[in-house]
């Protein structure tokens, strides 16, 4: 980390503010919006602003000719504050609910324009490297957020949360005007829309690995919605041990990603792909069986699960950084939408699914078997492909 570019250290902190506002954040969601909507519903409010992240992901590669990374990333960032101080004070669902969808919008701008930085300083004999080395540092925040959260919550309610990510992001702000200025662009390209998404899914190594992110983002939005409310509204968890189960689950994303990184760089990504995607399923499936008010349990269960999940982020994201140029914003971009569309789909089969299950907790079934078809998905990669 020590010889990286100065350029590519301000990158990495500016990713670990990022994280760290967005692991406060991102499992108190859902209970929050609960206050106001039935737990089945809530996932409706992540459909719609995924959605509004879909279309400004179509928008980006216009906008990033016109102001460039570094103007792009301040004026998203400045949004997603605002959003937050927004939601940190107001009581209204009126104002809440397209507060909160812009900022599930902004959260997804930011994360793009964030791997758009990285892509520029990354060589592609070091994209492993690289990648692997900003998962670890954006991951550490997971796991300093699930820390402070659990003080947090066992005094003050979810509104400090909001405010407390509201002053990161300010800082985050300040911090990237100062030392993120005259980061170069390179020289997007112009394509239609329609133009780069056909040329992109012509591709089968850029369709492959959406396929496999989407499946990710796909069990990720399914766990970051519904498991606080299944662990605190059915098992009885308190948010303190809630946030110590979340803490011991988010370790394989800090002490994974660089070794990935190196492998994936030196073996290929194909048998890590396979593996993670089976431990995951396998760990999932666990889930429905586990009933028992158990932190040491409910931890190990989902630690498990996320050295799956976090086995296969580093490598779909390798394997894709390997098959783009950095002036392939708008691939990025693409690849990125998996994200929004996991969280429009999830929600959405979420809803249907609940009216035909007995219990919340059938839908684990459901999601071991969505990630048993990634190991195959993986396997379709060839050694000509890597």
């Amino acid at each position: 980390m020590f010889q990286e570019p100065p350029k590519l250290k301000s990158i990495f902190f500016t990713g670990f503010l990022m994280s760290l506002h967005l692991a406060l954040t991102a499992y108190v969601n859902s209970s929050f919006l609960s206050e106001y909507f039935s737990e089945k519903t809530v996932g409706l409010l992540f459909t719609f602003g995924s959605i509004a992240a879909i279309i400004a992901f179509l928008l980006i590669p216009r906008a990033l000719r016109r102001l460039g990374g570094y103007k792009f990333l301040l004026g998203a960032v400045a949004s997603s504050a605002i959003l937050l101080f927004l939601l940190s004070i107001e009581k209204s669902a009126w104002v809440i609910v397209p507060a909160f969808v812009l900022y599930i919008t902004f959260n997804n701008i930011i994360i793009f324009s964030l791997d758009e930085l990285v892509e520029i300083f990354s060589k592609n004999s070091r994209v492993g490297k690289i990648r692997g080395l900003y998962l670890a540092i954006a991951s550490s925040a997971w796991v300093v957020a699930q820390i402070i959260l659990g003080k947090i919550l066992g005094n003050f309610s979810f509104r400090v949360v909001y405010f407390i990510s509201f002053e990161i992001m300010t800082f985050l702000l300040i911090f990237a005007f100062f030392f993120l200025r005259k980061i170069p662009d390179p020289k997007y390209d112009r394509a239609r829309i329609l133009g780069f998404v056909k040329k992109f899914f012509k591709n089968k190594n850029l369709a492959r690995s959406y396929k496999i992110n989407f499946l990710l983002q796909f069990f990720y939005a399914w766990m970051v919605i519904y498991t606080p409310i299944y662990l605190s509204s059915h098992l009885g968890f308190t948010w303190k041990e809630i946030a110590m189960i979340f803490t011991i689950m988010l370790t394989p994303f800090v002490f994974m990603p660089i070794p990935l990184g190196k492998y994936a760089d030196k073996i290929g990504e194909r048998k890590m792909l396979m593996f993670g995607f089976a431990i995951a399923s396998l760990a999932t499936f666990s889930i429905f069986f586990i009933k028992l008010h158990a932190v040491w349990l409910w931890a190990l269960l989902l630690f498990t699960s996320r050295i799956g999940a976090a086995t296969i982020e580093v490598m779909s994201d390798v394997y894709f950084f390997k098959h783009i140029d950095p002036e392939n914003d708008e691939f990025i971009g693409l690849y990125r939408n998996t994200m929004p569309v996991a969280y429009v789909l999830a929600p959405l089969a979420a809803f249907l699914i609940f009216s035909l299950i007995p219990n919340f907790n059938y839908i684990y079934i459901i999601l071991g078997g969505i990630m048993l078809y990634g190991v195959y998905l993986a396997s379709t990669i060839r050694k000509g492909d890597i």
